[in-house]
């Protein structure tokens, strides 16, 4: 009987041993923090890669986000739902990041998330009615694919959506952990990730981490590194072409466009041909300013060369009109600021009479003409109306009053003389 009861008990330990190893999901680890940006996308679509070369069953993708670039969202989304994905929440999945964790086959939060603010906005306004009726739409899709609630997707990006008892018109929906659960937004709420990964059984069989190199790229390509990259550069080089010789101003400007431009290569989200088309475009600009003369199809072909390098470095064209239109303001600002405090300017030059008309040089001041007549009086030998003929100090001068009638004979007095149109008024008798 205890043979029997033993054989029993090494029985059910084995097959819970057995059960257990077979339950167990070999999984792919991807910690994705920071902003949403071109180069995160590029990263994130590798680290897939690596999973699926790795024989991995699904991906575990840790998510805390506040968001970023619409465009490389939506390219992630794609990513993300590529391949069965089990998303953590753990922190914030606001504004694109609630794409990107609606995205997953499965999604978890771990309490004190966030998810939600996912308005798409352009320059911190609200986005045109078209972006965000298509951004809400793509939400609402994700969140629907994955069992959840597409009209409550639609309302963390659309203000205009009002559900009874969780959001009134006007305002973006955003929810907690606990109300994500409550409202089925989200499949479970965990103290921890440790929790997480011992209640799903993950055997985590690799992760992609990240290279300085990645960090680097996350930092030049975010919005506001970009757009001051690109404003310090423009700057740069107009201040050169305004002042004497090469100098510190153009090797500034130079260096910042490297960094602007290297960003979106090593990112992935432009080619040298972006940096080959801005370098055309400014030796074009050059030849304008330098040598050819005027202001023509040259100096139009180079400023179209340049600003379409600019667009083919950034994916999203309406993100491209952002830097763009920001960094010209703050070139044109940082410009006048240099310029103000510089003495040379030598476009301008170009465009001045340098000459100097000295008296060494044989040049000799013009008379000062009919200036002497001013306050004089004299008799109006025609009829006014307004101009005419008058005598003053014996001489006949050619008048003309300031809109008035002044009869023939009437005292008159100059009060004022514009090179040969000697202003006069009729004296009126005490």
């Amino acid at each position: 009987m205890k043979q029997l009861f033993k054989t029993m008990m090494l029985t059910v330990l084995f097959a819970s041993f057995f059960l257990t190893s077979v339950m167990a999901l070999d999984v792919w680890e991807i910690q994705f923090r920071g902003e949403v940006s071109p180069s995160q996308s590029v990263w994130l679509e590798k680290a897939y890669e690596e999973a699926r070369e790795n024989g991995a069953e699904a991906v575990y993708l840790v998510l805390d986000t506040l968001g970023g670039r619409v465009d490389s969202a939506l390219e992630m989304s794609k990513t993300i739902s590529s391949m069965e994905t089990l998303v953590l929440v753990d922190g914030s999945a606001i504004s694109a990041g609630a794409l990107l964790a609606f995205s997953g086959s499965e999604m978890y939060m771990v309490g004190g998330a966030t998810i939600g603010g996912a308005e798409p906005q352009i320059g911190g306004e609200r986005a045109d009615e078209k972006t965000v009726s298509v951004w809400s739409a793509e939400l609402a899709a994700q969140a629907q694919k994955n069992g959840r609630d597409p009209q409550i997707a639609r309302a963390m990006a659309d203000e205009t959506i009002a559900i009874e008892g969780l959001v009134e018109s006007g305002k973006l929906l955003t929810l907690t952990a606990e109300e994500a659960l409550n409202t089925g937004m989200t499949d479970g709420v965990y103290k921890g990730e440790q929790d997480f990964r011992q209640e799903k059984n993950l055997n985590i069989i690799g992760s992609t981490g990240k290279t300085t190199i990645n960090y680097v790229t996350d930092f030049l390509t975010s919005a506001a590194i970009s757009t001051l990259l690109l404003t310090i550069g423009i700057a740069g080089l107009l201040i050169e072409f305004f002042t004497p010789g090469f100098g510190i101003p153009g090797a500034i400007g130079l260096g910042a466009l490297s960094l602007y431009f290297g960003g979106g290569i090593l990112s992935g989200a432009s080619g040298w041909e972006t940096v080959l088309l801005f370098i055309v475009g400014l030796v074009l600009l050059i030849l304008e300013v330098f040598v050819i003369p005027g202001f023509g199809v040259t100096g139009i072909l180079g400023m179209l060369a340049m600003f379409g390098s600019i667009f083919l470095a950034t994916p999203d064209p309406a993100s491209a009109v952002q830097s763009l239109v920001i960094a010209l303001i703050g070139s044109i600002v940082l410009v006048a600021v240099v310029l103000r405090f510089t003495p040379g300017r030598r476009v301008f030059k170009r465009l001045v009479l340098e000459t100097s008309e000295t008296r060494a040089n044989g040049y000799v001041a013009a008379k000062p003409g009919l200036h002497h007549l001013i306050g004089k009086t004299g008799t109006a030998k025609t009829v006014l109306r307004p101009s005419g003929t008058a005598e003053i100090e014996d001489q006949f001068i050619d008048v003309v009053t300031s809109g008035e009638y002044i009869e023939e004979g009437t005292r008159i007095q100059v009060m004022d003389v514009e090179g040969m149109r000697v202003i006069v008024r009729e004296v009126k008798k005490e």
